[in-house]
């Protein structure tokens, strides 16, 4: 008893040793990465290897535990630079009120020569009207979805003024931790795509889209609201929003999702 308590324990503290590890090794590569990518120049080879990009994939598990991580109310979307001058995303949980980073979740970079997204869903389901989800203002109508995604090619010719924010380059796209959570609950959702896009104001923005296991993309016309796939963005871009005191005084209750409507530090409406 006293040899399998002393395995038990041995087995566990190895596990443990190595979770710390990787969780150690993903924050020392985020930063890194983010570093670089506010420093470096937006060269010819950068935009020439976006443009071979299709989307970024999320493992769900790891964004799961990433939003049940102890203390995680916000989630940012890290950009970053890798040693092959591509960009990347890093999923950040956060303490929002004190900006504190709790967990940290990398995402893998799906090149458009192995994967080919079908748009074609946007227009073959069309609109659907979004009155079942009152409150949670982050589903992209399905029109809006297709000329996000399209329309980042032509956004490479100045791709400096797309990642402009009030004069800065953007540095990261932040969701609230509960609207992470009514993604990951799209049914048969195997990951989480994160495309770039083009918005209405001719700045880069994301638009999240689950995957199933085939890898296609989870737009429907489900009745059940809470499970129905959808395409989402309208993220708050930093250095534009990136307040760390925004704090939640008021919870919109749906069917599997809550909306934080917040006030800013110095109170009033948002």
């Amino acid at each position: 008893m006293i040899f399998l308590a002393g395995l038990f324990f041995y087995a566990c503290s190895e596990e443990l040793k190595e979770t710390t590890e990787t969780t150690l090794k993903t924050e020392l590569l985020a930063q890194t990465q983010k570093s670089k990518w506010v420093a470096a120049k937006i060269s010819k080879e950068i935009v020439q290897n976006q443009k071979k990009i299709s989307h970024y994939d999320f493992d769900v598990n790891a964004l799961e535990k990433l939003i049940h991580t102890e203390d995680v109310t916000y989630i940012w979307f890290d950009l970053g630079l890798n040693e092959n001058n591509q960009i990347t995303f890093t999923a950040t949980g956060e303490q929002r009120e004190t900006g504190e980073i709790k967990a940290q979740v990398s995402s893998q970079i799906i090149g458009k020569d192995t994967y080919k997204a079908d748009l074609s869903i946007f227009h073959k389901i069309g609109n659907i009207p979004l009155d079942d989800v009152q409150g949670f203002n982050h589903i992209l109508e399905n029109t809006d979805a297709y000329e996000y995604i399209t329309s980042m090619e032509k956004a490479y010719d100045n791709f400096e003024a797309a990642l402009d924010q009030e004069g800065q380059r953007v540095e990261r796209f932040g969701l609230d931790v509960m609207v992470v959570k009514r993604m990951l609950t799209t049914h048969n959702i195997h990951s989480l795509a994160l495309f770039l896009g083009k918005n209405k104001k001719q700045k880069m923005t994301t638009v999240f889209i689950g995957k199933d296991k085939k890898g296609n993309l989870l737009i429907n016309k489900s009745t059940d609201a809470s499970t129905a796939g959808k395409a989402y963005d309208f993220t708050h871009p930093c250095p534009t929003e990136c307040d760390p005191c925004r704090k939640c005084v008021k919870y919109c209750e749906g069917s599997w999702w809550e909306c934080c409507k917040y006030e800013p530090c110095g109170g009033g409406p948002r």
